[in-house]
């Protein structure tokens, strides 16, 4: 079995956003340490960019240990190697959602402090999680989900399964949770900073919502000028 790959689905519309997000991943991992496989709807299935996480990465799973799953609309701005940490053993990583944006049809834990996790990163070491993933997302409810393979991602990590669910930004950001405090990020020497926590991964989201990606309006200039080298 080999270590590890990161793949990312996305089709043509999301080019600029995937060449972001490889070139910035390239500036802290090389394709040795962490290959990059992309990945376009070939199969006819119309929803499958709705539920491409649990089916690439049950192929992948064949012929790999740990599978990392990033939507291409991120852009990497650290070593991120602390998220497949080898020696600590967890079914799935993941990382919290905006916490400003709605999260639709959330009827799926009786604790109304669970965290709902987004989908545009999830690291994936097992098999059983992932067949039961995929299970869901061909079951007869799929459709009945708002946001399709992320609600179900986040039935699996509830209270009612038994997996083991790391969350990923106990110190660090790496995804949406860090929206709300993009504006007051600074610059400490090569990172991007929020106080005490570096933000690693710059995830947009949203959908095709005005100006996304345009990060110039979002961080102060000496933030802008790092991002703008990571995507050189």
């Amino acid at each position: 079995m080999k270590k590890r790959v990161a793949f990312c689905p996305a089709d043509q519309n999301n080019e600029k956003f995937f060449q972001q997000l490889q070139t910035s991943l390239r500036k802290f991992h090389t394709e040795e340490n962490l290959p990059l496989i992309r990945f376009d709807n070939t199969t006819g299935d119309p929803h499958f960019f709705y539920r491409a996480t649990p089916i690439l990465a049950k192929e992948l799973l064949k012929e790999y240990e740990t599978v990392i799953k990033l939507d291409a609309d991120q852009i990497i701005c650290g070593d991120i190697s602390d998220i497949w940490n080898e020696s600590e053993y967890f079914d799935v990583g993941v990382v919290m959602n905006d916490p400003t944006y709605p999260i639709g049809l959330w009827d799926i834990s009786p604790n109304p402090n669970t965290r709902y996790y987004n989908n545009g990163l999830v690291v994936l070491r097992s098999k059983e999680f992932v067949d039961h993933w995929h299970r869901l997302c061909f079951g007869p409810h799929f459709e009945r989900y708002q946001f399709r393979e992320q609600d179900l991602l986040n039935i699996l990590c509830s209270d009612y399964h038994n997996y083991k669910v790391k969350w990923l930004e106990q110190k660090d950001f790496y995804g949406e949770q860090a929206k709300p405090f993009w504006a007051k990020a600074k610059l400490e020497g090569d990172r991007i900073m929020v106080e005490d926590h570096e933000i690693k991964i710059i995830h947009f989201g949203g959908g095709n919502i005005p100006n996304k990606g345009n990060f110039r309006i979002k961080f102060q200039p000496d933030v802008v000028g790092r991002i703008e080298w990571l995507i050189k």
